[in-house]
């Protein structure tokens, strides 16, 4: 068996925390062990990719399977959708995931919260919270920063909730606890390599030019919306 139809024929794996969870490490974990990844695109059409979470949320729409047209993947992680009109995130629907496809894991990503909220307010230098209360109808980043913590304890509530007699198919992975080598060992069939896990996502403390940080902001706000 080739190592492209091995990884195919493994269960696939969810991450069902939240963006700015660690969710670019994990898919490089994945992606370097040779497994077909999806990290929020979906980079199957040009020169338009699509973003998983609008393909869920479609499907639970249309009564598809949740990964219908996207199921040939071993790994998906980052499923929010957000346009500024409104924001889902396709980890909610982990209930329907595990109904559509039994053999699933679910990972939960976690980090502090806190941290986590920071993370998020700099996410694309402030333009992912500014569509985020466009489509909350928030002028008040205290009032947004309240519903993200007020969604973050109830996602990990309901997902230990309804995880709870599935321990087959549930792991979480604290990024500020948890060894790596632990999450390798949780899932030996996908041949993970631990030191292959960098925190390539916590960039913001990097020391890099003015010119630059202006030039990445201006793309973050002036970027056509499709590319983002």
């Amino acid at each position: 068996m080739t190592e492209t139809a091995q990884s195919q024929a493994l269960p696939r794996v969810v991450a069902i925390g939240f963006n700015k969870c660690g969710t670019r490490s994990l898919a490089e974990l994945f992606r370097t062990a040779g497994h077909r990844v999806i990290h929020h695109k979906i980079r199957d059409r040009w020169p338009v990719p699509r973003r998983i979470g609008k393909v869920m949320r479609e499907n639970l729409d249309a009564g598809r399977k949740i990964f219908d047209s996207a199921d040939d993947y071993t790994f998906y992680c980052d499923l929010i959708v957000n346009d500024g009109h409104s924001t889902w995130d396709g980890a909610s629907a982990f209930r329907e995931i595990l109904r559509d496809y039994p053999d699933t894991i679910l990972l939960l990503n976690l980090r502090d919260r806190e941290q986590w909220i920071a993370s998020r307010l700099n996410h694309g230098h402030g333009e992912f919270a500014k569509r985020e209360m466009a489509a909350r109808g928030l002028n008040d980043l205290e009032a947004l920063k309240d519903q993200w913590r007020a969604e973050w304890d109830q996602h990990l509530a309901e997902v230990r909730a309804f995880m709870a007699d599935k321990p087959e198919h549930y792991i979480e992975f604290n990024f500020d606890d948890d060894d790596p080598a632990d999450l390798a060992t949780r899932l030996p069939a996908y041949h993970l390599d631990p030191s292959s896990l960098p925190d390539i996502g916590r960039s913001r403390g990097k020391k890099m030019s003015s010119l630059k940080r202006a030039a990445k902001k201006l793309n973050a706000h002036l970027r056509p919306r499709f590319f983002r």
